[in-house]
């Protein structure tokens, strides 16, 4: 295996387990960039630029909401990039509302760390 693949699958396994903030603190470069799609109701991408603002962005998701059911396939690796399908049962923690959310995750990885990271979800 190569060095991406290893990092990929590690990556995907401490995903699997939901260790977010230990897969990121593991595998983000400190010039990280974090893109999701427009937030609502302002109509903007949220673009979290740096490690400290990508695990700032992380930590409030995870405060806010629960992860109860998490299902993840791959990694599926090209390039310097690999997918993740990512598909879980939201608990929001403010309502208590459970919803579910799927999403796909692509990472582009140069010298052994994550420097994107990009969501693409409806």
């Amino acid at each position: 295996m190569s060095d991406l693949d290893n990092l990929a699958h590690d990556f995907s396994s401490l995903i699997r387990s939901g260790q977010l903030v230990l897969a990121a603190e593991k595998y983000w470069a400190e010039d990280v960039i974090s893109i999701e799609p427009v937030i609502r109701p302002q109509r903007t991408p949220a673009i979290a630029t740096g490690f400290r603002a990508a695990r700032t962005k992380l930590t409030r998701w995870l405060k806010n909401n629960e992860m109860e059911e998490l299902a993840v396939d791959g990694p599926f690796i090209t390039g310097n990039h690999f997918a993740l399908f990512i598909d879980m049962l939201v608990i929001r923690r403010a309502t208590g509302q459970r919803e579910p959310f799927s999403e796909i995750a692509i990472y582009t990885v140069r010298h052994g760390k994550i420097i994107e990271e990009r969501y693409f979800y409806g």
